[in-house]
């Protein structure tokens, strides 16, 4: 089968998971016409298990939505000494208060996010150098996975935009008993880890946390996946934080790129995980999206590593 072919297979099964996480072998064998005789289930499943070998997609995530009880507040860090910055990312990795930690090269060294508004991190002899709350992200669905990064970047950048922001909202209430939180737990880097194996980690039945999750848990949920059509580790990664009257429009056309980019609302930018090859074409799409006057202003950062 020729790469293209292979791609395009890939992205099927990606769209499937997307649209119903949870969808078994057997229904997308028969989607794709790999059922019949002289086809095994195997066959699929030998294409899943390549596609997240080769990290063409990544294993779809649980994504806890914002609530009153269980928000989100973003810390973005300063080193208050150059020295063991290594070390200073690893020990806020290990503290159990932390949900994520980015390790960064530029203006900030290290992005921290807690469903704590008064984290105390002065052990780590570090400086809060801004504290905003961060809203539930969007993760967008690759239109553009046929295409070159850098044709993309310059029709991305060709886009004309409506003026319209985000909604940024707390949802009520997180009614979620301590099982729930068990299960999630265990389950969100892979929501389509077997039911049994969770059932033992949590110790209760597989029917129990069958019951937990699609009751329970996706509805407080979004599912957080991912497709990379020349494979993660093919591609630089790049924040970049920008403030701009059209981020709804801004959102939208990043589908035109060929990976899955994320978008993290803060409470008056954004925060853009987008996935290239070269960082020249993607400032310089910035850069002219900033001359159309469709952003205010923008600054890059570097992610080196991340927990």
């Amino acid at each position: 089968m020729k790469t293209s072919q292979k791609i395009e297979l890939y992205y099927f099964i990606y769209q499937a998971i997307r649209e119903k996480t949870r969808v078994k072998i057997k229904q997308l064998a028969h989607s794709l016409d790999l059922s019949g005789r002289g086809r095994t289930f195997k066959v699929v499943s030998d294409y899943l298990h390549s596609m997240y070998e080769n990290k063409i997609s990544l294993k779809p995530r649980l994504n806890l939505r914002v609530f009153e009880n269980s928000s989100i507040t973003a810390y973005f860090l300063r080193a208050k000494s150059r020295r063991k910055l290594s070390s200073t990312f690893q020990n806020l990795a290990e503290d159990p208060r932390i949900s994520k930690v980015l390790y960064l090269a530029g203006m900030y060294d290290f992005l921290v996010t807690a469903r704590l508004d008064d984290l105390n991190l002065k052990q780590y002899n570090v400086r809060v150098a801004k504290k905003t709350h961060m809203y539930t992200p969007i993760f967008t669905i690759p239109h553009g996975w046929k295409n070159d990064v850098k044709d993309t970047l310059q029709l991305f950048a060709k886009s004309s935009l409506k003026k319209g922001n985000l909604e940024r909202e707390l949802e009520d209430f997180l009614p979620w008993s301590d099982l729930d939180w068990r299960i999630y737990h265990s389950m969100k880097t892979n929501a389509r880890k077997p039911f049994t194996h969770v059932g033992k980690s949590a110790s209760v039945t597989s029917d129990t946390v069958k019951r937990h999750f699609y009751e329970s848990i996706v509805p407080y949920c979004d599912i957080a996946h991912y497709f990379f059509p020349r494979g993660y580790s093919h591609y630089h990664q790049s924040f970049i934080i920008v403030q701009s009257e059209y981020e709804k429009d801004l959102v939208t056309c990043l589908s035109v790129l060929p990976c899955t980019s994320y978008v993290y609302p803060l409470e008056n930018e954004l925060v853009l995980s987008i996935f290239h090859e070269g960082v020249t074409h993607l400032m310089t799409a910035f850069q002219k999206l900033e001359e159309a006057g469709y952003i205010d202003n923008y600054l890059l950062l570097v992610p080196l590593a991340h927990w």
